[in-house]
């Protein structure tokens, strides 16, 4: 990240550190993707890497006062995502894919370097891809639901439709894009 980004990202945790939500938003909307595709990489779940997702910013908003904005923030966020992470896959059911998975886990453990962030850009680039080929109502919903973070009763009332069309258009998409993204994470 270049010393500008770094900057405002500085000046965002301060801002947040005050309860800006705008602030707050502007933090997800730089950092839940690649996080999303961190936490994506460990577990081999669309749903869990969301909801870990959504919990560590849950995690950031709550502790927000708490913040140190003298420190990393990109740091701060994924040394609690690996922490985050690590307890999700400590807590699994397997004890034998648990121990797989710790292991690969240690192994790929991330200091966020370069290449973690060119890879991460690169599965945002790909899922980009495959939201662009979605038709146009699949996209305008997966676009409200997972980066402007609308609910599906607010996506029904914007668009005139249920809030189980809009449910089952998120199904349906999230099925488009775990099966178009299935070869490129599992190579991985």
């Amino acid at each position: 990240m270049n010393n500008l980004k770094k900057e405002e990202i500085k000046s965002l945790v301060i801002e947040l550190q005050k309860g800006n939500q705008k602030a707050f938003k502007s933090l997800f909307d730089i950092f839940h993707m690649k996080l999303y595709h961190y936490i994506l990489q460990f577990v081999k779940s669309f749903q869990v890497a969301e909801d870990l997702t959504q919990e560590i910013f849950l995690k950031v908003w709550m502790k927000r006062s708490q913040l140190n904005d003298n420190k990393d923030f990109s740091s701060f966020l994924f040394v609690m995502t690996r922490n985050l992470v690590y307890d999700h896959l400590r807590k699994s059911k397997s004890k034998r894919g648990f121990i797989k998975k710790y292991f690969e886990f240690k192994e790929r453990q991330l200091s966020y370097s370069t290449d973690d962030e060119v890879q991460l850009n690169e599965y945002e680039r790909y899922l980009n891809k495959i939201i662009e080929k979605l038709p146009k109502q699949k996209q305008k919903i997966y676009i409200m639901s997972r980066k402007e973070g609308k609910n599906n009763q607010e996506i029904a009332q914007i668009l005139g439709i249920t809030p189980k069309s809009v449910k089952n258009s998120l199904w349906e998409t999230l099925k488009i894009i775990k099966e178009q993204l299935k070869p490129i994470i599992y190579n991985n």
